[in-house]
């Protein structure tokens, strides 16, 4: 069977992305009862099981707090204070720390890392409390956020994952915000980190991933970089990006069985291993490709000719080419102006044996400007090549009556 699972547009303003869903969902035997699979690029999905359903996401919580947080440091390397308030409460509440204690001087970047990689709650209390004045304040600009991004199914009462039941999520919310979280270099770094030693040298922490390999013997090669979670009603949670032939791809799972099996890095394992092993990339259309040609009116410019603007290729079956799609390209042959750049002016549509794979806008690369000026050049020019041929066809006429 023939299964589209995602598409790497390396892209300009000028292509706009139209998402469409695969055309058939990966089935794999997972631990995790949720599961949500999608092209980072593209959001083209291709693994959907209970993505919409609600969850407690843990400590991918801190996703969430880590983003918030950098969009408030100018610089990571300038140093702060551990205070009392950072870590009042969290060995009563069996939180995972990073280590920190009270007066300690850190940097923000120890704080980012020790957030992510050992699921410190203390670095989360500090950054919320040094960037946002209270994890009240910062637990206000999540619910902000999320708001914005218009994930209506997600709302957050901390900064670090313990539980509460109004602080829920779903896969495909927690999919959104790392989507948005990697965005941010800086976040891409400490994300994908497998260990981080502190500036002062005195806490050195391993990710989740790397805690699968060295207990486990996990093969994390494949993964780019994840955030785990657990509580007892969440279960093991896992927020995780992977790359496939240059194609960046976000998988979340969620409720996997089982504190200490690494259950939640298996399930990433697999469906990575599954990608690699079944997949191919394929080119639709090379940087600069002719398109589409359009007659220009209201203009001198008179033609115009469409090229995409960067490499389109598509992942899909080992048993799939570029021969097996079809392509249909919906616009017109002419274009009025002025126009701006940026301008839609089509849509392309491709599809596997009429099956709707994915669709992507043309917009417009230039300006088709028409001053006042060339207003009256253009109109008096068709004014006096109208009147030209008029006056041919009245002395042709009249010639014709002289005879």
């Amino acid at each position: 069977m023939k299964k589209i699972i995602g598409i790497l547009v390396a892209f300009l303003f000028a292509i706009q992305i139209v998402p469409v869903s695969a055309s058939d969902d990966i089935q794999l035997s997972l631990h995790s009862n949720y599961a949500y699979l999608y092209d980072q690029a593209t959001q083209i999905v291709y693994l959907d099981q209970g993505s919409q359903e609600k969850i407690y996401p843990a400590s991918m919580t801190k996703i969430l707090t880590v983003s918030l947080a950098l969009d408030q440091i100018e610089d990571v390397h300038e140093k702060v204070r551990i205070s009392d308030e950072d870590l009042k409460g969290l060995y009563e509440a069996g939180a995972s720390v990073a280590g920190f204690y009270a007066g300690e001087q850190v940097t923000y970047e120890d704080l980012l890392y020790g957030a992510l990689l050992p699921s410190g709650a203390d670095a989360c209390n500090a950054l919320a409390r040094l960037t946002y004045g209270s994890t009240d304040g910062l637990v206000t600009a999540m619910n902000q956020l999320v708001n914005q991004l218009e994930l209506e199914n997600s709302h957050f009462t901390n900064v670090t994952g313990l539980h509460d039941d109004n602080h829920y999520t779903t896969a495909y919310d927690m999919a959104m915000i790392l989507h948005h979280a990697l965005e941010n270099q800086v976040f891409e770094e400490v994300f994908n980190a497998r260990t981080y030693t502190s500036s002062m040298e005195n806490h050195t922490w391993a990710s989740s991933l790397q805690r699968g390999k060295n207990s486990y013997n996990l093969d994390i090669s494949q993964i780019d970089g994840a955030k785990s979670g657990f509580t007892d009603e969440a279960q093991l949670t896992l927020a995780s990006s992977m790359t496939v032939d240059g194609h960046q791809f976000i998988l979340v799972t969620a409720y996997a069985k089982g504190q200490y099996t690494q259950n939640h890095v298996r399930d990433a394992i697999t469906v990575c291993q599954y990608l690699h092993d079944n997949y191919h990339e394929v080119i639709v259309y090379k940087k600069d490709e002719d398109i589409a040609d359009y007659w220009v009116f209201q203009s001198f410019q008179f033609h115009y000719q469409y090229q995409i603007p960067e490499t389109i290729s598509l992942i899909v079956d080992k048993n799939l080419s570029v021969n097996d799609l079809q392509f249909e390209i919906d616009t017109s042959s002419y274009l009025i102006a002025p126009m701006e750049k940026g301008e839609k002016i089509g849509t392309i549509s491709i599809y596997d044996n009429q099956q709707l794979l994915y669709t992507f806008d043309m917009h417009l690369s230039q300006d088709l400007s028409f001053s006042m000026l060339e207003r009256v050049a253009y109109y008096g020019s068709i004014v006096v090549i109208v009147g030209g041929m008029i006056t041919v066809l009245v002395v042709v006429k009249r010639k014709r009556s002289q005879k």
